[in-house]
């Protein structure tokens, strides 16, 4: 069967529920709106759910050229997406900045974690480079830059490698996992489980289209997000477990691999969507 796009997700807030969609488009830096804004502590460190599960229940909504955030017991907050004082930040070792969203989106925050946090919005003009060491050539270059994400500006995943790891799930006594866990922006149906390992290049449009072009760059390490439940925003233990036993990747140091970190090299002005076919290029 012809692989076809099943899911798209963005996450405007870095670690809180993301946004599905029909279509996608992108610009320099990945998918229009994803990861654009970020919590940060009083040093300015980034905050995930790694250390604050219940970001996971943390919706957001799109509205001219801003957000409105909902979560379980607050009021709704509007985000205006526009001016506030400039901050740098980080993000692991890259250093980037961004905007501040005021005392209110503050305010609201820290209730609902209880701790005192900000939001900021990235700044565009000092884009962030993906990794040089995984992207080669294209470094540097629009479709290898990204905003607030762990590195890159999109993940991919397989409808039949979540299979196959909900099986073993299972088989362990434990629930399935739903692949909002993984916090993918582009879930392909169609390929054989982890296909996408072995993927040099992804290919997405009908014909008559001007085709998105991906390359896959580096396996997407795991780790405790991985094991939040985004339904009740708790931590679920067991995926991790499971993964140890088939997928340390003995390149990555054994680190945890599922799914793979994209850039864009061609195709930056069309737009994918759900139902779309998909060529794969695979290199064993």
């Amino acid at each position: 069967m012809t692989p076809r796009i099943a899911a798209l997700y963005t996450y405007p807030i870095k670690s809180c529920a993301g946004i599905s969609a029909d279509t996608m488009r992108f610009d320099a830096l990945g998918p229009i709106d994803d990861r654009r804004w970020m919590l940060v502590d009083e040093h300015d460190d980034f905050i995930t759910q790694r250390d604050q599960p219940k970001l996971a229940l943390v919706r957001t909504a799109r509205i001219d050229g801003g957000l409105r955030v909902f979560a379980p017991g607050m009021p709704f907050l509007q985000v205006s997406g526009v001016g506030g004082s400039w901050r740098a930040t980080s993000c692991w070792d890259d250093r980037c900045a961004g905007f501040d969203e005021g005392v209110e989106a503050r305010a609201w925050f820290s209730d609902y974690l209880g701790r005192k946090v900000r939001l900021l919005r990235f700044d565009a003009d000092n884009p962030r480079a993906a990794s040089p060491n995984w992207t080669g050539d294209a470094s540097g270059k629009p479709g290898a830059l990204t905003r607030f994400s762990d590195g890159f500006p999109l993940l991919v995943i397989s409808t039949a490698s979540l299979d196959d790891l909900d099986r073993r799930l299972v088989a362990a006594g434990l629930p399935p996992a739903p692949h909002q866990r993984f916090r993918p922006n582009i879930v392909i149906d169609g390929l054989a489980p982890f296909e996408e390992d072995y993927a040099v290049e992804i290919t997405v449009g009908n014909p008559g289209e001007v085709p998105v072009i991906l390359r896959p760059v580096k396996p997407c390490t795991r780790c405790t997000v991985t094991e939040v439940d985004p339904a009740t925003g708790r931590q679920q233990p067991g995926v991790l477990q499971v993964l140890a036993t088939f997928r340390a990747d003995p390149k990555l140091g054994g680190a945890l691999t599922f799914g793979q970190n994209c850039i864009v090299t061609g195709g930056l002005d069309g737009a994918i969507r759900v139902g779309d076919p998909v060529e794969v290029v695979i290199r064993f």
